[in-house]
């Protein structure tokens, strides 16, 4: 089915997991299929109880209900007659998300695991064109937010374009081991970490680095320097990146277009301390978030613990205990504060723990559901391969 118009902007969450890539475990994989035949065998037995008499009797046989012999056609065309809800899937692949902009700019958040799926689909969109343009904003370096690159369809194309932002650390990141913007790679991490390099990738990439976070006293890479004060434009559209608190050097970023809003903000903690020199830049980081945040259409941001396993009190699935403050990432108890506080629209919690399993992300999410059905502010978690018009 081909999708409707862009108006404003289109946006698709590639990869929301957090930490490191995932595949459901054999546990989680059964509890989906039980909950999705469970769904299933209600709509069949209202089914079969529409046909009963008044004492609960049929007068018919199987192949009556069926509508056929009881064979792989039959019974595939009576299931086709029932559209159970799809019990939720969050996906396994790290922070990835496409903006597609009304005025045909193609817009990617983060290059992590999930990058390769986007990638791929890019390609498909584009087709024969024989120029391609793709906007690669990074939020920080660390490996799942970087990890999907070198494995990336739009890398091996020269019709490509890559425009690539971030602060230093995150360009330093893709480059060290690729040399994409340098052409150098260190011999000592030739081949560690990736057999790929610039030289298998013809596609064209141009670094873009927004600010210094840090004092850096290594040369800088062959890019242009944006200041971080000032918005980037790309038609229509505002892009403005703001400093957020983790351990590394951190972006969000607001995009705009026509009024419409979307906060992306993966990777920022906000810490419940008084005593720390970090507790107050994480206090000033997150009144930047809300000054930028507050009554946005939709934001995606991290809340991969509770406020318990944050503080050590719990683990988390299977692990125990252990206090995870200074780790860099937020509570799913202040995210919800936040949306509330801040009347945004609609809020996409992302960056899940991989070691919550999907029966408690789904009992998590279900909680959340029945909460927000009492507002005008829908509050969820997020999922890979969902799609948000606005």
């Amino acid at each position: 089915m081909t999708p409707p118009p862009i108006q404003h902007f289109r946006v698709t969450l590639y990869g929301t997991q957090g930490s490191g890539s995932i595949f459901p475990s054999r546990a989680e994989r059964l509890a989906y299929q039980r909950r999705a035949d469970h769904d299933l065998l209600a709509l069949v037995f209202q089914d079969i109880a529409s046909h009963a008499d008044r004492a609960g009797r049929l007068s018919c046989t199987v192949e009556d209900l069926l509508g056929g012999p009881i064979d792989h056609p039959t019974l595939t065309a009576y299931a086709s007659r029932f559209a159970p809800p799809e019990p939720r899937v969050y996906g396994g692949w790290t922070t990835c998300v496409l903006v597609e902009t009304g005025d045909g700019y193609d817009i990617v958040l983060d290059c992590g695991s999930g990058f390769r799926n986007c990638a791929r689909d890019l390609q498909a969109k584009w087709g024969a064109r024989p120029e391609r343009h793709l906007y690669l904003f990074g939020s920080h370096s660390h490996l799942d937010h970087t990890e999907g690159f070198d494995q990336a369809a739009v890398c091996f194309d020269p019709r490509n374009h890559l425009h690539i932002y971030g602060n230093r650390q995150f360009l330093r990141a893709l480059d060290f081991n690729l040399g994409i913007f340098s052409h150098e790679v260190a011999r000592e991490v030739q081949g560690v970490q990736t057999p790929i390099f610039f030289g298998v990738m013809p596609a064209h990439f141009e670094a873009y680095e927004i600010g210094s976070a840090e004092p850096d006293d290594r040369p800088p890479l062959h890019s242009v320097l944006h200041d971080p004060a000032e918005p980037i434009r790309l038609g229509a559209t505002t892009i403005t990146p703001f400093a957020v608190h983790h351990p590394a050097p951190c972006l969000a970023y607001r995009i705009e277009n026509a009024g419409r809003v979307f906060v992306f903000c993966t990777d920022h903690e906000l810490r419940h301390g008084d005593s720390q020199p970090d507790d107050r830049r994480s206090r000033e980081a997150e009144e930047r978030l809300i000054a930028h945040a507050t009554g946005a259409d939709l934001l995606y941001r991290d809340g991969q613990y509770l406020r318990a396993e944050y503080d050590g009190m719990m683990g988390i699935g299977g692990s125990g205990p252990v206090p995870r403050v200074g780790w860099g990432h937020s509570c799913i108890e202040d995210v919800i504060d936040m949306a509330n506080a801040c009347r945004i629209r609609h809020t996409l919690i992302g960056h899940h723990d991989p070691n919550r399993d999907w029966s408690e992300r789904n009992w998590l999410d279900e909680s959340m559901a029945r909460r927000g059905s009492q507002t005008a502010h829908a509050i969820e978690f997020a999922r890979a391969e969902t799609v948000y018009d606005l």
